[in-house]
């Protein structure tokens, strides 16, 4: 009887020590990412990624009392539209094809340029049973 409650008392001061190693490991190597960008870079990013090259549009429009941009590019079927505020850095990029899948968007908050409607990997239709 005493052989086991001193076995027990082992094992729970075993588990108590190692627990406390985890908690430690996970503060410890916890990483977290910081954007070092500044918000003009962000959106910057955002309207490269629908302006590439750089070259003047085949559309602009301009809001004086917002100061806000908008450009249009065709390419084919391809429609790129992106608006740009450089008095405040916001913008917002938009591009597909006509006809074609869900658009590929960003915005100067997130300036990687992904589908505007992202899949949510739990739907499924009613008659899938997967």
């Amino acid at each position: 009887m005493k052989r086991s409650i001193v076995i027990l008392a082992g094992l729970g001061v075993i588990g108590v020590s190692l627990s406390g190693c985890e908690s430690y490991y996970g503060q410890r190597y916890r990483t977290s990412y910081v954007d070092v960008r500044t918000q003009k870079e962000k959106a910057d990013q955002c309207v490269a990624a629908f302006e590439p090259d750089g070259k003047a549009p085949q559309v602009m429009t301009y809001d004086s009392n917002t100061k806000t941009e908008v450009h249009v590019n065709q390419d084919g079927r391809r429609v790129d539209v992106t608006a740009q505020n450089a008095q405040d850095n916001t913008s917002l990029g938009m591009g597909g094809k006509v006809g074609g899948k869900i658009p590929d968007a960003c915005t100067d908050a997130d300036p990687n340029a992904l589908p505007a409607i992202r899949k949510r990997p739990d739907y499924h239709q009613s008659w899938d049973h997967n």
